[in-house]
Formats: structure tokens, C-alpha cells, sequence
């Protein structure tokens, strides 16, 4: 008999060792809904964010339309997206997804500013003996801005990141304006660090 509680108690023991035992590095997505979200937002409310302001600049009729009007499409120069926030947001993911989006909708083409791209621009004037080399000139120049609002109660911690996007034309008119908030909330405890 006490052989067998004996066998049962280290059978039971064995159980619970393997199923406190550390769990090795497994895939998931990226900023999908297993990441790790350690400051209240995370890359997948920025990407989501950056996609729906994306689509909405898209189907602006300034955009929607320019081709039908111009024989062309429109030619867009992606400027930087500010961070006004207390976070360090890796801005060139975002802006990187929105050029990506840009791109595949087949709408509008890019004006690439890497250093690359600008210096080839530069020697195609030179060597065409022209004092501006036009090819880089864009229809419409967007850029952007991430600000932060907080608020704070006996228990409760917020924050509201607002991630605007806005289009101008060349007579630095704005076209198109589009906002969209990211609001996290935690109790106090939960919410510490961020």
C-alpha cells in the first residue's frame, strides 16, 4: 500500500513539475493578439489606425478622381508623421505600412526620398543641363502627427493616442484631414509604467 501511494504521490509530482516547467519561444503573430502589450497601446492599434487612414485618404476624391481628371495618377510625397507622445513609437514601421498601402491600391505612385533617390534626381538635372530636375515634383504631400491626451481617476489610468493624417496639394492647401483615437484604459495598478 505505501508502495503505491508512494508511486502515486511521485506520478503526481512528476505532473505538476512538467506543467510549471518554462515554455520555450513559440510563433505568433506580429502585433497581433497574443503580443505583448507593455504600454497601453501596441503596433497593432498604430497598423490598424495607419491602414483606416490609409483607406480613407484613398477614397478621397481628390485621390479617387485625380486620374479620371489628369489622364494620370496622382503622385504623392510621404512626409515624416510627428510624435508628440511620450512613447517611443517606431514611426518608420508606420509610415513604411502606409507607403506599403499606397502602393498596392494601384491609385497613386510614390516620390521616394531616400538619400539614393534623391541623389539620382540630382545628377539627372546635371547631366539633362537643367538647373531643377522636376520628375520628383509631387501632386499632393502628406504628413501626420501622433498626440496624447491622459486622464486619471482615484482608480482608473487613460490614455488617448489621436493619430491624424492630413493631405496638401501644391498650393499647400489641405485636401483631406482624417483622425482616428486609440484610447487604453487600466485600473491604476495595472497601469503603472504607463
Amino acid at each position: 500500500m505505501k508502495k503505491i501511494v508512494l508511486l502515486a504521490g511521485c506520478a503526481l509530482l512528476g505532473v505538476v513539475l512538467t506543467g510549471c516547467a518554462a515554455q520555450g519561444p513559440r510563433r505568433i503573430v506580429a502585433g497581433g493578439n497574443e503580443a505583448v502589450t507593455s504600454m497601453g497601446v501596441d503596433l497593432q492599434d498604430f497598423k490598424n489606425a495607419a491602414g483606416q487612414l490609409t483607406q480613407a485618404m484613398l477614397n478621397n476624391a481628390n485621390i479617387a478622381n485625380f486620374e479620371q481628371k489628369n489622364g494620370r495618377q496622382p503622385v504623392v510625397n510621404v512626409g515624416s508623421i510627428i510624435n508628440k507622445t511620450d512613447l517611443s513609437i517606431d514611426l518608420a514601421q508606420i509610415a513604411g505600412r502606409i507607403n506599403e498601402d499606397l502602393l498596392n491600391s494601384g491609385l497613386v505612385e510614390i516620390v521616394a526620398n531616400d538619400a539614393g533617390a534623391v541623389a539620382a534626381n540630382k545628377e539627372d538635372a546635371f547631366m539633362n543641363d537643367v538647373a531643377v530636375n522636376r520628375d520628383d515634383a509631387a501632386d499632393f504631400y502628406m504628413e501626420g502627427t501622433i498626440n496624447l491626451l491622459t486622464a486619471s481617476n482615484a482608480d482608473l489610468r487613460e490614455k488617448n493616442y489621436t493619430f491624424q493624417i492630413r493631405l496638401n496639394n501644391r498650393q499647400r492647401r489641405t485636401v483631406f484631414q482624417k483622425t482616428i483615437d486609440i484610447a487604453k484604459q487600466a485600473d491604476k495598478a495595472a497601469a503603472i509604467g504607463w
